[in-house]
């Protein structure tokens, strides 16, 4: 693991590096992270009431009951405005930017009618108005009252999400409001926390007009006034609705100022660490673990990080996911690439080492688990066999025909240690060594070796050759040492040598087999039908000051 770090935490760094570069280039995330927030939107849409802002709405009714829109006279605004007297503050969301024109039904009653001092005077009166303003125009109406800059500005997708205090050094018409109702400090650009239509009371302007609402309704309230109606054609979209009032998004703008709402966006550089992090974990996991369980722990991991930021937007928190979720999905590429040019030819080059001395299957089991190829400690059982007089048998025979029975013996001796999992570590002659137990573990090693042991003795036999074999078992190291012009993957140690010596014992017992004391104790913690054992005696070899006591094992037929 130790040395999967450091790649791990250069794949990283290099996969969030390379995002936050390309991300500079904003269409590459941003109406993505858009789509994401509007999301979270519909999610988490407050229902509760803001009961102290009022719309008086300029709907269908009202043009039912008091006529077109367009030939209202101003002296209908100066009633209401009257009326609400008592209001904490009252906001026209409309522009009077030219004076007022009368249609000609009302033209023939009166010689020369001044509504705009009716409503002039209603503001004088009042003098807790504000007015809309546009950006090149501004109301006629300015003496009395406040102005603030209306136009809602939306992203380049059409939707609103962002509110303002001010635009181009004038203040918005909601900041205006606001500061009439308290003066804390207010934030110049945020991301507006929306409620949702029902949350606002809307009283027709018909019914305010006509006096149908006590005025007492309205004291200390904040008092919007603004058309609805589908013919006045402000409407606009928003993260949860896409046919939106305007006069509640500068409800719900004002609701933000004044009772400081919003949407706190979480800073670049934490969502930098976070992305870091992340990209960190998704590289570990998948440079240590199998596909499958990766695959699983990056879909926990996604979805942690999707489910995180729905629940943190809940609590009035924006957390981008897009760079992140990108910041990922390349780490899972660099790691792919890494894996396959680096830890790909480290299996090649194993399944080359090892090839040589275990079967197909150890194979594929050393490379899903590889050795320390610079060695480590093992228990094993180590087993020699050697030909009885060979020597001989050469010299008076001819070399090819030599060469073909030794062949045929080694093939026969291989298929039997590769048959019990054990490794062919060398060939010294007509001599093989062979290693159960490492690299690979195996259950019983000892056990493992004494079948194969009895089985290659058969096969001996059958070839016409007598061998002898010696076994021993214990502690050894375990690695690839060598030159590095060549390197061979061994073991070596003091039961490597004793049981080297114990084949030579065979001859003094006049058995084919004798093995240690460690591999008898550890074969009888498994015992098998198929197996007996007998104790041969005490034996000194070379090596050792004590004697120790060996012990033979036969086929039980």
């Amino acid at each position: 693991m130790k040395n999967k770090v450091k790649p791990a935490i250069l794949i990283a760094c290099l996969a969030v590096i390379v995002v936050y570069l390309l991300c500079l280039f904003s269409p590459l995330w941003l109406p993505f992270e858009r789509k994401v927030y509007d999301l979270k939107h519909q999610w988490h849409v407050p229902e509760q009431r803001a009961e102290h802002i009022v719309i008086i709405d300029i709907d269908e009714k009202s043009l039912e009951k008091l006529g077109r829109y367009q030939n209202w006279p101003r002296v209908y605004f100066a009633e209401v405005i009257d009326y609400l007297d008592n209001a904490k503050v009252v906001g026209l969301d409309i522009l009077f930017a030219e004076p007022d024109t009368l249609p000609i039904q009302v033209r023939q009653f009166f010689d020369k009618p001044s509504f705009d001092t009716l409503l002039e005077n209603a503001l004088k009166r009042n003098s807790r108005v504000v007015l809309v303003s546009d950006l090149e125009t501004k109301p006629i109406f300015t003496k009395y009252n406040r102005t603030g800059y209306g136009y809602i500005f939306a992203d380049k997708d059409g939707v609103i999400r962002r509110g303002f205090y001010s635009l181009f050094g004038e203040k918005t018409f909601a900041a205006e409001i606001s500061d009439m109702v308290n003066t804390a400090s207010r934030h110049d650009r945020f991301l507006i926390r929306f409620f949702s239509e029902s949350s606002f009371r809307r009283i027709s302007f018909s019914d305010i007009y006509l006096k149908r609402v006590p005025k007492e309704y309205f004291l200390e309230k904040i008092v919007l006034i603004g058309g609805t109606a589908p013919g006045l054609f402000d409407y606009h979209a928003i993260p949860f609705e896409r046919h939106f009032p305007g006069i509640l998004i500068q409800a719900n703008i004002v609701n933000n100022f004044i009772n400081n709402l919003k949407v706190h966006e979480i800073s670049y550089v934490y969502i930098l660490i976070v992305s870091i992090i992340l990209c960190l974990i998704t590289s570990l996991l998948f440079l240590s673990k199998s596909a499958r369980i990766y695959i699983l722990l990056c879909i926990i991991l996604y979805t942690l990080l999707i489910v995180g930021s729905f629940i943190l937007f809940g609590s009035g928190i924006e957390f981008g996911i897009v760079r992140p979720c990108y910041a990922m999905i390349l780490t899972i590429i660099f790691t792919l690439m890494y894996r396959y040019q680096f830890e790909e030819r480290e299996k090649r080059k194993i399944k080359a080492i090892f090839s040589r001395y275990y079967s197909r299957d150890l194979v594929e089991k050393l490379v899903n688990n590889p050795p320390k190829l610079g060695g480590e400690k093992a228990n094993c059982t180590i087993l020699f066999a050697d030909i009885r007089n060979f020597t001989p048998y050469a010299e008076k025979t001819n070399p090819e025909q030599v060469g073909r029975q030794l062949n045929a013996f080694l093939d026969e001796m291989v298929q039997s240690i590769f048959a019990y999992q054990g490794s062919v570590d060398k060939f010294i002659g007509d001599c093989v060594m062979a290693v159960f137990g490492s690299p690979v573990q195996l259950r019983n090693h000892a056990l493992n070796a004494c079948l194969a042991a009895v089985e290659m003795l058969q096969k001996a036999k059958n070839l016409g050759f007598k061998i002898g074999i010696g076994i021993n078992s214990g502690d050894v190291i375990s690695g690839n040492f060598g030159s590095p012009m060549r390197m061979e993957y061994t073991v070596i140690g003091d039961p490597v040598n004793l049981a080297s010596r114990l084949e030579g014992v065979t001859k003094q017992f006049d058995c084919s087999i004798v093995m240690g004391p460690d591999t008898y104790a550890l074969a009888m913690t498994d015992p098998t039908e198929y197996l007996q054992f007998k104790e041969l005696g005490k034996v000194k070899v070379k090596g050792k000051e004590a004697e120790i006591t060996v012990y033979t094992v036969t086929a039980n037929i």
